[in-house]
């Protein structure tokens, strides 16, 4: 396939995605194979609404070398290792859709489905935990791709990939991943459209499944890796007043994300860009954790690595222009 083919498809995957919730932000990559020894993937922390065929990076397969300044996607590995494994493969889209991030938090291996969907099958895989960007994840993905019957597997506790012949296939992989992850939360009895309201107004987030989760619990700990990443191992949720206020203020005053306990979770940030994505980030949280109720989040240290490790690449990258709140993949 021609390079600028492969990259015009990617930038349009990463649109109609974007468009569908698919896809949000810079959160996730998607990458289309050029030949048998090459293939293209998604800029690092480059929102997929303005991708330009600049931001979209030929790699080699095996060696993952590249050419030019902008950095392609830190899960190039995971894209590589598909390719190899899989010769029929043409297009790979790694997501953190709501849904399957849920399903990703629930401790399982297997995943049980109702039935039959096009390209997944009747099960799903999950790939055993790993920090993102490092080998462990990619190696464990390749794992689950390997023993999968179908072109889906689940990363624990991060989201999902999916990977087909090409974009149309692909595409509608990931769509159908997302209804039969919908249908999976719903025979455990977690509403997979609690949220999809008009829920986010005055930096607070009101939604049902924010609301119910923080009736049941005291914090709300990182149960996947974006939340980690862009907010910590865990947020307290408040119930007395006289701390509420104090504390409300405090956030204010410092641009931090608190929950409280009735009222919601107040997405404070920099900017309102920034206010939407947190409370995007709090949403998918809160259902994951829902889900995985009676399973352990991730642990607290690898959470706090996680962030210091995001800080730290931020701080390199403000000069830039690169956002504190987008998810560097």
């Amino acid at each position: 396939m021609e390079i600028t083919v492969a990259k015009e498809l990617v930038i349009r995957a990463g649109k109609e995605m974007a468009e569908t919730g698919l896809i949000a932000r810079t959160w996730g990559n998607i990458s289309c194979r050029t030949d048998d020894k090459h293939f293209v993937i998604s800029a690092s922390g480059k929102e997929y609404e303005t991708l330009s065929e600049d931001e979209v990076i030929e790699l080699d397969i095996d060696s993952l070398e590249y050419q030019g300044e902008i950095k392609p996607s830190s899960e190039k590995k995971v894209h590589s290792e598909i390719y190899k494994l899989k010769e029929d493969v043409g297009f790979i889209i790694h997501t953190h859709q709501h849904n399957a991030s849920a399903v990703s938090a629930m401790g399982q291996h297997i995943i049980k489905l109702d039935r039959d969907y096009e390209g997944i099958g009747d099960f799903l895989l999950v790939a055993e935990y790993g920090l993102p960007s490092t080998s462990k994840v990619s190696d464990k993905v390749a794992e689950a791709v390997n023993d999968s019957v179908g072109n889906a597997v689940i990363m624990s506790n991060h989201g999902a990939v999916c990977y087909g012949r090409d974009y149309d296939e692909t595409l509608q992989l990931a769509r159908n991943l997302e209804e039969a992850c919908g249908n999976y939360l719903k025979f455990i009895g977690v509403d997979p459209h609690d949220g999809d309201e008009d829920h986010f107004e005055d930096l607070w987030n009101t939604s049902s499944v924010v609301m119910k989760y923080m009736e049941i619990r005291e914090k709300l700990p990182a149960y996947l890796d974006d939340f980690a990443q862009i907010i910590g191992p865990s947020r307290s949720i408040l119930s007395e007043e006289k701390e509420e206020e104090e504390t409300i203020a405090k956030a204010v005053r410092n641009n931090k994300p608190i929950r409280v306990r009735g009222k919601g979770a107040m997405c404070n940030a920099a900017s309102t860009s920034d206010q939407v994505a947190i409370s995007m980030i709090i949403e998918k949280n809160a259902r994951a954790a829902l889900a995985g109720l009676g399973v352990k989040p991730i642990g607290k240290y690898e959470a706090m690595f996680m962030r210091q490790f995001y800080l730290k690449k931020y701080s390199k990258l403000k000069d830039k222009n690169v956002d504190e709140n987008e998810a560097e993949e």
